[in-house]
């Protein structure tokens, strides 16, 4: 199926899962951790159907399970067009792969980045709307990411997991029949198994941002329990995203994302600040 461009959506959670009250409210914990994100240069997502038979599924919490796109709240146009045309996706649920990059990230201890712009940091979460034992729904992570150890363990304080990841940004290394080198910028990321590679142009036309997207999750924290975060953006600009994903490797998400009857990036978000909560 051709694959599709949509706006990014901010989904947050409603209680017990986390919403942008109670994270607030948790902040005052000794857990907390907030990191104070400069110099923002993409945030975006891609969004997907998962299906039911998922190996990833297995790591959601207990007492947790995902829920069926026919019963999601709030269903994209596009998800619920596939689920509508193909009624077999029905039992498969929502799910989305975003991503944040940046200069610089100021935590409660010490400030990471590179001054000369040269290397980016990259922050990632991998969710699937899901349950908790009260039925209330909201989105639950299976994965999250960084391609820096001080911030893994900044996290880790926080009694939050995050895995390892690398990060590549430059031109697409390509030429057309001419020999004229490509133009395309190329985004590509390893997280454990899997490598997403977005080739392609931001859209020449950009706007500025008049909701600032937030997305809470949920999470099995490292030592017991639940664990929350939430990323809240202050960009200055958002514009859609053109080109193409490219998906290898052999990891659950690169499965998942090959098996998505639909896969589609939302709009970019360039400029400003942003920040990242971790509390139990």
């Amino acid at each position: 199926m051709r694959h599709r461009l949509l706006s990014l959506v901010a989904l947050l959670a409603s209680a017990p899962l986390p919403t942008a009250a109670t994270l607030a409210a948790q902040q005052d914990s000794a857990k907390s951790q907030t990191w104070r994100v400069e110099g923002l240069r993409k945030a975006f997502c891609i969004e997907m159907l998962l299906a039911p038979t998922s190996h990833a599924l297995e790591d959601l919490p207990t007492g947790y399970r995902a829920i069926p796109a026919s019963e999601a709240a709030g269903l994209h146009v596009a998800l619920r067009s596939v689920v509508e045309s193909q009624p077999e996706y029905a039992a498969w649920s929502p799910s989305s792969l975003c991503f944040l990059t940046a200069d610089t990230v100021h935590t409660s201890e010490y400030t990471v980045g590179d001054r000369r712009r040269r290397h980016q940091l990259l922050f990632a979460t991998w969710t699937v709307q899901a349950s908790g034992g009260s039925g209330s729904v909201g989105d639950v992570a299976l994965d999250v990411f960084s391609n820096n150890d001080r911030l893994i363990r900044s996290a880790r304080l926080a009694d939050h997991i995050l895995h390892d990841a690398t990060l590549q940004v430059g031109l697409v290394p390509a030429e057309d029949d001419e020999g004229v080198p490509s133009t395309d910028q190329r985004f590509l990321v390893k997280l454990g198994k899997s490598t997403i590679i977005w080739d392609g142009r931001p859209a020449r036309d950009s706007s500025a941002v008049r909701t600032q997207p937030q997305r809470a999750w949920a999470a099995a924290g490292a030592r017991r329990g639940i664990v929350t975060g939430q990323v809240a953006l202050a960009a200055t600009r958002e514009r859609p995203m053109v080109g193409a994903l490219k998906v290898e490797g052999k990891g659950d998400l690169a499965k998942a994302l090959k098996a998505s009857p639909t896969r589609f990036a939302g709009h970019a978000y360039e400029g400003g600040r942003a920040s990242i909560s971790f509390a139990r």
